[in-house]
């Protein structure tokens, strides 16, 4: 089983709360004042625990992992919310992009070891649409507002180390699996690029 490390309740929408929080115990990590890529840390984790469920629905549904017009309508939706504030809409782009494929990336390993095991956990199934879809909708405003408000620290030219060093310790006091530290690696890939 994989494990997981607490969520900030303010991130979580009803539906996915109980699930998400009775899968990560609480932690020990610095608050949000302390270190300003936390924001962007603790919502590329929530977004990638709903790939548990999302795989879970496709499971079921037996629909490939890969959406195209989903992804593309994410996109544009993100590209627009970025120009309301602010944002460069390439960044976003970009940034969903890759938060999309980090997703995948999970849905696909999980989906591959059920496969192997011939069944899916036994597990609450949330529906795809009316439950996991909004609260992918607003964690994504929650990251345009990350991405407006880490500008300035985004476009130094440490940045990189930063979030290195940011998402090392990150997964480390979660305890995260490999799986989930590659999945972060890759859903944060170009944060600190340059619009």
């Amino acid at each position: 089983m994989l494990k997981f490390d607490f969520i900030k309740p303010r991130f979580l929408a009803a539906p996915l709360a109980p699930i998400l929080l009775s899968m990560a115990p609480a932690s020990e990590s610095a608050q949000a004042g302390d270190q300003p890529l936390l924001s962007l840390l603790d919502m590329t984790l929530e977004r990638l625990q709903i790939a548990r469920q999302v795989a879970l629905s496709k499971w079921d549904s037996g629909q490939p992992v890969k959406d195209l017009p989903r992804e593309t309508e994410v996109i544009r939706a993100a590209a627009e919310e970025a120009r309301a504030a602010g944002v460069s809409t390439q960044l976003a782009t970009h940034f969903f992009a890759d938060q999309m494929e980090a997703n995948k990336l999970v849905q696909y390993a999980l989906l591959s070891d059920w496969f192997r095991a011939a069944k899916a956990p036994n597990e609450k199934r949330l529906d795809l649409r009316q439950d996991i879809r909004p609260e992918l909708d607003r964690l994504q405003r929650g990251f345009i507002k990350a991405l407006a408000d880490t500008e300035t620290l985004r476009s130094r030219d440490d940045c990189r180390a930063q979030l290195a060093r940011a998402m090392s310790s990150y997964v480390s006091q979660r305890a995260l699996t490999p799986l989930y530290a590659v999945a972060m690696e890759r859903a944060l890939a170009r944060a600190c690029d340059q619009a």
